[in-house]
């Protein structure tokens, strides 16, 4: 089985529709996005006395003046991760007084882009001939769970609460990750993550035999390293560039070495694309650019045997 394998999209319209375009350019027989789906930003755009929409976006402001520059402007936003919605001036000033109604339409947002992405997928993609998986990841908010499980039965694979199988092999997915400094929706310590994948893989027959769907990369390899922060989140570097450590965790780690299954599948980790083997395990990480619309992926031909081939695209 030929799988495509691709991760942390971060609400951007265009990667998931290149993932998509995915099956039938690489002839792929199965199509896996392991997490984050969601993106992170809301831009509001709002109404003046004119008619027209002002909005700000990466320190540029936009004066969109008519209909059409209104929505090409949202189009760009959806296909840079970015949420939108068009509001009055009197909303906005309500808005910066409420945090939780913030985050309310957020929510509502990240629940309507993801329901439109998996129409689009189940009306592209013959989900009865091609295996298809979506799974959240650590920065994704719960509320999105049952709009991917309201799909499966229109052939879409909601990973986490079921053993899944691939070529004979067991996957069981995970998708938590050790504390990050922005304190996202799905995060625990390395002793609980440990704890939670052994009750994962309790439930697998042959767990040498499995393939690991874990978000977070194992600690200590090429497919960890990120960029170093201080207190105030800023870059560390030097004249020499900036520093990078391993953010990757202890707890996958632990069960990759004691297991030792054929492959792992993770991502979390945008600038660590690459692969690493701990013992006799594959562990890949495709990386993200989803900000420049960039699609990055992994290739692996999977037989009964195990890994026959992998390799790495990007476009």
């Amino acid at each position: 089985m030929k799988v495509f394998f691709a991760v942390d999209v971060h609400g951007a319209t265009t990667v998931w529709r290149k993932w998509i375009s995915a099956v039938s350019i690489y002839e792929a027989n199965a199509l896996i996005l392991s997490g984050d789906l969601t993106g992170k930003v809301l831009v509001p755009l709002i109404l003046q006395e004119d008619g027209s929409y002002k909005a700000s976006y990466f320190g540029t402001t936009w004066i969109l003046k008519n209909e059409d520059e209104v929505k090409n402007f949202e189009e760009k936003l959806s296909n840079a991760g970015a949420y939108y919605r068009r509001i009055t001036k009197e909303q906005l000033q309500e808005l910066k007084n409420n945090p939780d109604k913030v985050k309310q339409i957020m929510e509502e947002e990240m629940v309507k882009r993801m329901r439109d992405w998996l129409n689009l997928l189940v009306e592209k993609v013959d989900t009865k001939k091609i295996f298809t998986v979506v799974m959240p990841g650590n920065d994704d908010e719960f509320v999105i769970d049952p709009v991917i499980k309201e799909f499966e039965d229109r052939g879409i694979v909601y990973p986490l609460d079921k053993i899944i199988e691939i070529e004979g092999h067991e996957v069981m997915s995970f998708e938590y990750v050790n504390p990050t400094p922005w304190d996202t929706p799905r995060e625990r310590d390395d002793r609980e993550i440990q704890h939670m994948l052994e009750e994962k893989i309790s439930k697998l027959k042959d767990p040498k035999n499995a393939i690991f769907n874990i978000h977070a990369p194992p600690f200590n390899t090429a497919i960890d390293l990120a960029p170093k922060l201080d207190k105030n989140l800023r870059l560390v570097g030097g004249l020499d560039g900036v520093k990078f450590v391993h953010v990757g965790s202890k707890g996958v780690r632990a069960v990759i070495e004691k297991y030792q299954p054929i492959l792992g599948l993770h991502g979390h980790i945008h600038e660590s694309s690459g692969f690493e083997k701990i013992g006799r395990t594959l562990c890949l990480n495709p990386g993200s650019e989803y900000g420049e619309g960039l699609l990055r992926g992994y290739i692996i031909d999977i037989s009964k045997d195990g890994i026959e081939n992998y390799f790495k695209i990007q476009g």
